[in-house]
């Protein structure tokens, strides 16, 4: 490494080996919310070799990978390394942004489009998750909740948990929901039913559906066509009633319906529904 690269690692290593991160990083809730850290890394040929810890004049104190993790103390010095053997994580609250190399960290760290990014999807995501929450959670009812399963179950999901039910139904937004329990504890109840019923059996915390739930979606939908054909029986007997009454009346003479235009000629006169027109004589 020659001397400005030197320098730019004494000035911006020290920074990051100062907020390296613990073993363990959160990477949900409250906790995952809170972190910012840093994990510097240094690969050779594109695999692990070294994990950064301190740096003590020319020389970093690092963890080498032994194959199948971080384990080896060792020391290198920085006239072995190259800037571009550099692999820094920033885990930024629940984000994580990587940089390939010093230049590209210091790059983006001067002009911080990666930064801006992870804000703008934050708010717009908590403006998302504000509309939602506006919204009113509708439990799917008995026959709805049928066809939906057996869709899930032909799509390969065999098991029907309420958790990736709920989340198949309203997403994972559902879960910051203020009455998302509530719907949850409600789909539950209606599962149960079915498993009363015979359209499903419950093996642990898992449902899945049985050959009742086919039958019982079968007699619904030949139920439902039943009752399309005979509305629209009803229908057509209404209207060619209809149709025969006014018929009726206006064959009896109680409804006349005078002629829009009658173009009898008499006398060289053209009557009409608005008038006469005398015919010129030859």
């Amino acid at each position: 490494m020659h001397q400005l690269a030197q320098y730019l690692c004494k000035k911006i290593l020290p920074k990051l080996l100062s907020r390296s991160c613990e073993s363990r990083i959160p990477r949900s809730g409250e906790k995952g919310a809170k972190v910012n850290c840093f994990v510097t890394a240094i690969n050779r040929e594109d695999k692990p070799y070294l994990i950064a810890l301190e740096l003590k004049g020319n020389d970093i104190h690092c963890i080498e990978w032994d194959g199948n993790s971080y384990s080896i103390d060792s020391v290198v010095s920085l006239s072995d390394l190259s800037i571009s053997e550099f692999r820094i994580t920033h885990y930024y609250g629940l984000s994580d942004i990587q940089y390939f190399g010093l230049l590209d960290f210091i790059r983006n760290r001067i002009l911080p489009w990666p930064y801006l990014k992870i804000h703008a999807v934050r708010h717009l995501s908590k403006l998302d998750q504000y509309l939602f929450n506006k919204k009113k959670l509708v439990t799917k009812q008995r026959t709805e909740l049928l066809k939906f399963l057996i869709e899930r179950t032909l799509d390969g999901e065999t098991n029907h948990s309420p958790i990736d039910l709920m989340t198949d139904l309203y997403s994972i937004k559902w879960v910051l929901h203020p009455h998302g329990e509530k719907e949850q504890r409600k789909l539950e109840v209606f599962l149960d039913a079915l498993v009363d019923t015979g359209e499903l059996r419950k093996v642990n915390y898992d449902y899945q559906i049985t050959g009742l739930a086919l039958r019982a979606i079968e007699e619904y939908e030949e139920q439902e066509r039943k009752h399309t054909q005979n509305v629209k029986m009803q229908w057509r007997t209404f209207w060619l009633t209809a149709a025969i009454v006014v018929l009726t009346v206006v064959q009896a003479g109680i409804i006349k319906l005078p002629p829009l235009v009658d173009w009898t000629i008499n006398q060289g006169i053209t009557k009409t529904w608005c008038g006469t027109a005398t015919l010129p004589h030859k």
